[in-house]
């Protein structure tokens, strides 16, 4: 359950991680910062001139196109690309508050999934701040929906992801999910559920400049009948829909309600995000009487 007085987090010491980038293809170095009560989570572009410095909002999202991308409306060369897994990572692991710097335009894709950005995480240590936490608690039903894809909020003490994911491909199918938080272990069973793609888009996708840094290591590559490489859950696909529902989620910081996903993606989870903003998240004034926003 979500409670209401419950102090803001960040990371104990400096976090730092390397690896290839999912999209790009680059190496990536990255440097995770403690940061003060009511920061947020702040992208910072070290290889740029002047650090520009995004956070992470559902007002700076750029794209959506395969993955969910932040930037500055005023400066285009300052965004920063696939940051839902490490987004997921940071609500599961209860941090309100970081900085985490980039030389690069897209986070470390690791092996695909939640889990080695979590391990970090309670390797390195979590510290409480002296500020209480702001949790948006949902009051009326709030939805979107673009063609035969569907995702909805409704009011709920606590937090519920129902997904439902159909693929007309005989590996995916339809699966189903629910996941609720204080319910199911998030660490263990949405966390490993790694990124997945096509065998046969490869060619195209790489055309696109995407997926240039996809490999075995870090997705579940599907083919005509079959996986090319083993899956950890037989709907390992639904599980990391959830994962990436999450990650978009927390541009709002931590939030009370059920969202209801059919076929969602990226593009749904940032125009519901945006509504919750709109609705709830401009009229927060942080050190209020409570810290849940009704």
């Amino acid at each position: 359950m979500i409670t209401a007085r419950t102090l803001q987090k960040t990371i104990a010491r400096l976090l730092e991680y390397s690896g290839i980038a999912l999209h790009t293809g680059k190496e990536v170095k990255m440097r995770c910062l403690p940061a003060e009560a009511n920061t947020g989570v702040i992208f910072r572009r070290v290889d740029l001139e002047g650090q520009p410095e995004i956070k992470a909002e559902p007002g700076n999202v750029v794209s959506t196109r395969r993955c969910t991308s932040i930037g500055l409306k005023e400066d285009p060369a300052a965004t920063v690309h696939t940051i839902e897994h490490i987004m997921a990572a940071l609500w599961a692991s209860d941090i309100d508050n970081i900085i985490i710097e980039l030389d690069n335009p897209e986070t470390p894709v690791a092996d695909g999934s939640a889990l080695p950005y979590i391990e970090l995480i309670q390797q390195t240590g979590v510290r409480e701040l002296a500020e209480e936490r702001q949790v948006i608690k949902v009051d009326e039903a709030l939805w979107v929906r673009k063609g035969d894809m569907y995702l909805t909020i409704l009011p709920y003490d606590g937090f519920k992801i129902s997904y439902t994911l159909v693929y007309d491909h005989p590996v995916i199918g339809t699966q189903f999910f629910e996941y609720e938080k204080g319910v199911n272990e998030f660490v263990t069973e949405i966390a490993p559920a790694r990124t997945f793609g096509f065998e046969r888009e490869v060619e195209l996708l790489h055309k696109r400049g995407l997926a240039l840094g996809g490999s075995l290591d870090n997705a579940v590559l599907i083919g005509d009948d079959r996986t090319v490489n083993p899956v950890r859950f037989s709907d390992e696909f639904v599980r990391h829909k959830i994962l990436d529902l999450a990650g978009d989620m927390f541009l709002n910081g931590f939030i009370a309600g059920h969202l209801i996903a059919v076929r969602s993606g990226h593009f749904l989870h940032v125009e519901l995000a945006s509504k919750i903003h709109d609705k709830y998240k401009q009229n927060i004034s942080i050190g209020g009487e409570s810290s849940v926003v009704y």
